[in-house]
């Protein structure tokens, strides 16, 4: 990547100074919206980091570190906006909150002391641990806490594979949760794990291999008026071969002897042939009602019913608990577009996958994007951390004279942007702006995944979107196949 023109790029390095990826990634986002500020690097000093730096344009040259030091480097407009922009980032870095007490509070640093803290406390004895380290350290800290007889949840993500097989096959002989590596999302016991919405309690359990993939199922099980009783992921490469289910083997195991599940999905994009086909028969033999939603899969039902989207899926569940969902009325269709190109731009991989599917099924040949991807993440946070990662592109879709349709999600919930609706309001705004002016109409369609307990407040979001000229409906599904009876096709019912 050639060097940005006319700007200064500064750094500072915090010698054995750690904080978790979801941590930075905060804070890049922070610093990185001051005026003048063109990029924001935070990351540990690992080679692979280093890389992303080097390959994003954001090391600089006399830059030497070890993998167990902190990075913060700033791009800006010029040498006095770069070098408040580190004051700021270090300010927020390093501040601590005055004791309470007669001591100071440390925090602990291993799992050896925070075992050892939470005995010294005397508080509950500690059941699971959150990992969210480099991916290269990853799997010592796991296996810490495993063999201490924890559950983990692992949001760390680049961790080898042959280290995570080896692990799952630890946490599954003492009979522990090892969710993830790469885990996005999980609700144990009622409390949210990494990217979470707020629903209620119910008889749903869920096992998700997807993170934006459970929430939008959790968030769709809510809205029916049920729940969710556990909500265990298990980390995108579970069902691959290598790894060949064993934590899904686990997290079934558990909801099978849980009494307060009365219903499980398996939410998934596709596994291998034989490993979907093992998974079919061991939720068969289950004990209670079951649904595989494994995306863009060819909808069946027996035994186990087998639903090829997110918002079958969910439907199945509801109808399995004698209800059904309760979709808010979709707005309706305006007329079709001059162009009739379909563009996705996503903050949540697994909602971009649906699309697809639901797109492909009516005939309708899109490019839609999963903005989370490492392609785009490269050196930034993800876009669901710092929603104004996607506006750049959203406004270059208005641009585009072969876009028609522009497909959009937002994502509410723990972890999630306090407020994700505005920036993505503000680039659409100026996507359709930009349309007219060069006589063309662009049609922005959406939904929101999230529930009415979010944090960021469900209809607030939704309206500021609404207010902005998007076309919300009530699923990501919904949405993808009004975009595609835009476009000419005829979607299939029931998507």
């Amino acid at each position: 990547m050639s060097a940005i023109p006319q700007t200064v790029l500064g750094s500072l390095v915090f010698p054995r100074l750690y904080r978790d990826s979801v941590t930075l990634m905060a804070l890049a986002s922070t610093v990185e919206r001051r005026d003048g500020v063109v990029r924001v690097g935070a990351v540990m000093g690992t080679p692979a980091n280093i890389e992303i730096l080097e390959r994003s344009d954001m090391r600089p040259a006399d830059l030497d570190v070890a993998p167990d030091d902190l990075v913060i480097v700033v791009r800006g407009a010029d040498d006095d906006i770069v070098q408040e922009a580190l004051a700021v980032a270090e300010e927020g870095l390093t501040a601590v909150a005055a004791p309470s007490g007669p001591r100071a509070q440390v925090a602990p640093q291993t799992i050896a002391e925070a075992l050892a803290v939470a005995e010294r406390d005397g508080g509950a004895p500690a059941t699971l641990a959150a990992v969210s380290t480099p991916g290269t350290y990853a799997p010592v800290v796991v296996e810490q806490a495993l063999k201490a007889g924890l559950h983990v949840f692992c949001f760390s993500d680049n961790v080898p594979l042959a280290e995570e097989v080896w692990l799952k096959q630890l946490a599954v002989e003492q009979r522990l949760l090892l969710m993830g590596p790469d885990c996005g999302t999980a609700i144990i016991d009622g409390v949210p794990l990494g990217f979470a919405n707020v629903v209620a309690p119910g008889p749903v359990g869920i096992v998700a291999a997807s993170g934006t993939g459970a929430q939008e199922v959790a968030s769709l099980v809510d809205g029916a008026g049920s729940g969710v009783s556990q909500l265990i992921g298990v980390g995108g490469r579970d069902l691959s071969v290598e790894v060949g289910g064993r934590m899904t083997d686990l997290a079934l195991d558990l909801l099978a002897q849980d009494e307060a599940t009365r219903v499980v999905i398996v939410v998934s994009k596709p596994p291998a042939p034989e490993v979907a086909q093992r998974l079919l028969d061991r939720l068969a033999g289950l004990g209670k009602p079951a649904v595989a939603c494994l995306l863009g899969m060819e909808d069946a039902d027996g035994p186990v019913t087998v639903r090829g989207t997110l918002e079958g899926g969910a439907a199945a569940v509801a109808e399995l608990l004698g209800t059904s969902l309760r979709l808010a009325e979709a707005p309706p269709l305006p007329p079709a577009p001059s162009a009739r190109g379909v563009l996705g731009l996503y903050t949540g991989g697994t909602l971009a996958a649906e699309s697809a599917v639901v797109l492909r099924r009516a005939g309708v040949t899109a490019e839609i994007l999963d903005l989370g991807d490492d392609e785009f993440t490269t050196g930034r946070p993800h876009p669901m951390i710092d929603p104004a990662a996607r506006s750049e592109h959203v406004v270059a879709a208005g641009a585009r004279r072969d876009v028609g349709v522009l497909l959009v999600d937002l994502v509410l919930g723990h972890g999630a942007s306090t407020d994700p609706a505005t920036p993505l309001a503000d680039a659409v705004r100026e996507a359709i702006a930009t349309a007219a002016a060069d006589g063309r109409e662009l049609r922005v369609l959406g939904s929101v995944c999230g529930t009415a307990a979010d944090p960021q407040g469900f209809d607030a979001q939704r309206a500021v979107l609404e207010e902005a000229g998007v076309l919300v409906h009530p699923s990501n599904a919904a949405a993808a196949r009004a975009a595609a009876a835009l476009v000419g096709a005829t979607p299939e019912e029931n998507a």
